[in-house]
C-alpha cells in the first residue's frame, strides 16, 4: 500500500489532536499509511506566520496540487465539516478524503457502514450495524449503540452516549457527556447542550439542553 500525503485543513486545537490521530495509525500499522505534508487555513491573516506545519491559505492546494494526494478536515462545527469538501471540490474535482478511526476503537466492522472523510477518535466504542455517513467527528469516548444512524457532518463531541436504534440528522452538534436514549430521532442541523439528556424526539433545527432536554426559547 502507497503512503498517501495528506494535508489537514486547519490549525487549531483540534487540528494538532487530528495530526496527533494520524501518528497513532501510523504507528499502529505494519507500514504508515499517511505522510503529513502540512496544514491550511481559511483564510490568512497579515501578520500570520508560515511556521509549525502551516503551509498558507486554501489556495495554496490548488498552487500545489502535485505536492499532496488527500484531505482531512481538522475543523470541529458541523458548519464548516459540510461546507468545506463541496467548496473544494467545486473548484479542485473530485478529492479523496481518507476515514481515520483510532486504533483502539471498537465496533464491527462486518456489519457497519463508515463514509469518506469520517473521524473516529481514541476511546470510542460502537456495537453492531452503525451507519456513519461523511464526515461526521465521532469524538473522545463516545458510545454508539446498535443500528446507530449518524449523519452527515454531524459532530459528537467528546464522551456523548447515543443509545441503540437512534437516527441522528445531517449538520446536527451534541455537546460533551450529552446522551440519547434509544429509538429516538434527532433532525437535521440540530444542537444538542453539554451534558444534556434526550428523552424525546428533536425536530429539526432545534436547540436542546438540560434533563430531560427541552427547546432553549431564545427571545
Amino acid at each position: 500500500m502507497s503512503i498517501r500525503r495528506v494535508v489537514i485543513i486547519g490549525f487549531g486545537g483540534f487540528a494538532r489532536e487530528v495530526a496527533w490521530l494520524i501518528r497513532e495509525i501510523n504507528q499502529a500499522s505494519n507500514s504508515p499509511q499517511f505522510q503529513l505534508v502540512g496544514h491550511v487555513i481559511s483564510k490568512l491573516e497579515p501578520e500570520t506566520r508560515l511556521e509549525g506545519g502551516l503551509l498558507g491559505d486554501l489556495s495554496w492546494l490548488e498552487k500545489n496540487r502535485n505536492q499532496w494526494d488527500a484531505l482531512i478536515l481538522g475543523t470541529g462545527t458541523p458548519e464548516s465539516r459540510a461546507r468545506l469538501p463541496r467548496d473544494l471540490e467545486k473548484s479542485l474535482g473530485p478529492l479523496d478524503w481518507p476515514t481515520l478511526i483510532h486504533p483502539n476503537v471498537l465496533f464491527d466492522r462486518k456489519s457497519s457502514s463508515i463514509e469518506r472523510g469520517v473521524l473516529i477518535c481514541a476511546n470510542v466504542v460502537g456495537t453492531v450495524n452503525l451507519k456513519i455517513r461523511e464526515f461526521a467527528l465521532i469524538n473522545l469516548s463516545c458510545t454508539l449503540g446498535h443500528e446507530s444512524d449518524i449523519g452527515a457532518a454531524c459532530v459528537l463531541n467528546p464522551s456523548v452516549n447515543v443509545s441503540g436504534g437512534v437516527e441522528i440528522g445531517r449538520e446536527t452538534l451534541i455537546g460533551t457527556g450529552a446522551q440519547i436514549l434509544q429509538v429516538l430521532k434527532v433532525g437535521e442541523g440540530v444542537s444538542i447542550g453539554a451534558g444534556a439528556v434526550v428523552t424525546k424526539d428533536v425536530a429539526s433545527g432545534q436547540t436542546v439542553v438540560g434533563i430531560p432536554a427541552k427547546p432553549l426559547n431564545i427571545r
